[in-house]
């Protein structure tokens, strides 16, 4: 063979291997099979490696660039070497099987045999690097699909089955041709089956890396399969119904907390919440529980209406799926908003887009019709979910409902409840008082407000809602 046959085009090469011709052959077609995973290796370490993920993986990055470093620097160079040296070797052998078969002087023709086995034996050394390049190959593959940018497991899994599968065709050239020997050539053939005997478990350990790699993934959609089921009969249940009660949507917004929370591990890639308050993100549900496209934008537009002008705070097209929230506004106003949107993707059927106010959970007198009134409740019972508020409270008071008394004041205060109460003036007061507070009876906390993401104001009349203040 006296072309290169890496500088022929890609229909070429194809052609050469489907011609029916033993040039190039199938070690040369594993050899390829090798050199495709290494760029496909190579690609997802350079995918991990972009500045936007580094933090990220930061500490399997290391690992990952000597890996990359091994891959460029010497096993593709060798699987390329050896993809042209396959074909040409297995042709002189091929040639000399030939040239043996066709000479009628026996002496001269057993002379020819020797030397076809002799080229046989190279053609079936080749196969055996190739096969511990794949090895290699293959273990990094497996490095490289748990721990690389996970969005590239497909080419991850791809490079992984491809060097596998490489493996698997050289083992089979390897035991083909040593049929070809007689007892003649014990010694070297026992010694060849050893040495395959090895690569052989490992390629039954690697093989079976590979299929634990696809039930991986299958495992995965079938949990996210299970997340849409159920977001489906959600939703299905909520927008058939004509009238929603304050009940309804508080019971709506209740199974939304506890989908997000019994399937945070889908939901979240890493940093999975260790608790319930971490998974009220109104964000997070539209993209990963609704499939919503959500986007934080610098500015939207300004709106006139009955009400007066106002800057658009949030936007959402249920036809084609999209969010933009404002970040114009403060963080509990965008989160809030968000909310609010979340809102109408799962109770209200609106089939052109529509545009929020700023919503930061604080009653205002703005005319506003139910199905946005509705949307402000969905979000309130979100974002402050009764049953979690209260036991936080507890937590942080001790106490179902605080009363002002001696001993809530001075743990509050460190003073009477005549000073608590001039302090406070009002429930109000009170409310805001203990929405805020990051102190009671010498502990420190995260204030309530900030734990839920909420302003101090929604959360105070959340507390004045839910009965858990008296004045």
């Amino acid at each position: 063979m006296n072309i290169n046959l890496l500088e022929i085009t890609t229909d070429e090469l194809l052609e050469k291997f489907g011609a029916g011709k033993h040039k190039p052959g199938s070690g040369s077609a594993a050899a390829l099979q090798g050199m495709i995973s290494s760029k496909l290796l190579t690609t997802v370490i350079s995918l991990t490696n972009v500045p936007k993920r580094q933090e990220r993986y930061k500490k399997v990055l290391p690992t990952l660039l000597e890996m990359d470093a091994k891959i460029q620097k010497n096993i593709f160079p060798e699987l390329t070497r050896l993809f042209q040296e396959d074909a040409i070797q297995f042709d002189k052998a091929i040639i000399a099987r030939t040239e043996r078969d066709e000479e009628e002087d026996i002496i001269k023709s057993n002379t020819l045999g020797i030397k076809a086995l002799a080229e046989l034996k190279l053609s079936i050394e080749i196969p055996i690097e190739i096969t511990k390049l794949c090895i290699e190959l293959a273990e990094i593959s497996d490095y490289v699909f748990d721990n690389a940018f996970q969005g590239a497991r497909g080419d991850s899994q791809v490079a992984l089955s491809g060097a596998v599968a490489g493996i698997a065709g050289c083992l089979s050239i390897i035991q083909l041709n040593l049929l070809s020997f007689g007892s003649d050539e014990y010694p070297w053939t026992s010694k060849i089956l050893i040495e395959t005997k090895d690569l052989k478990s490992k390629f039954n350990k690697l093989n079976e890396i590979a299929s634990s790699k696809i039930e991986l993934l299958e495992d995965e959609v079938f949990a996210i399969s299970n997340l849409y089921r159920e977001v489906d009969q959600l939703l299905n249940n909520l927008k058939s119904r004509t009238k929603l009660t304050d009940e309804d949507i508080e019971s709506a917004a209740s199974k939304l907390q506890n989908l997000l929370w019994t399937h945070k591990g889908v939901i979240w890639s890493n940093n999975i919440p260790n608790h319930p308050v971490k998974v009220l993100k109104p964000n997070l549900a539209l993209k990963k529980a609704l499939a919503y496209n959500y986007v934080s934008v610098e500015k939207l537009e300004i709106i006139d209406d009955d009400n007066g002008s106002f800057e658009t705070a949030g936007v959402i097209n249920q036809n084609e799926k999209f969010v933009l929230i404002s970040n114009n506004f403060d963080k509990n106003t965008q989160n809030f908003t968000a909310a609010h949107e979340l809102g109408h993707a799962l109770l209200h059927k609106q089939t052109v887009l529509h545009r929020d106010r700023p919503i930061n959970g604080i009653s205002k007198n703005v005319k506003r019709n139910f199905t946005e009134r509705q949307a402000d409740k969905f979000a309130t019972y979100f974002l402050m979910p009764s049953k979690l508020v209260k036991k936080e409270f507890y937590e942080m008071f001790s106490t179902e409902k605080f009363i002002i008394d001696e001993q809530s004041s001075f743990n509050l205060i460190k003073d009477s409840p005549s000073k608590l109460r001039t302090e406070c003036r009002n429930l109000r007061g009170l409310a805001i008082k203990l929405a805020s507070s990051e102190r009671f009876d010498n502990q420190s906390f995260i204030s309530i407000a900030k734990l839920f993401n909420v302003s101090t104001m929604a959360m105070a009349i959340r507390l004045e809602e839910l009965n858990l203040i008296e004045f």
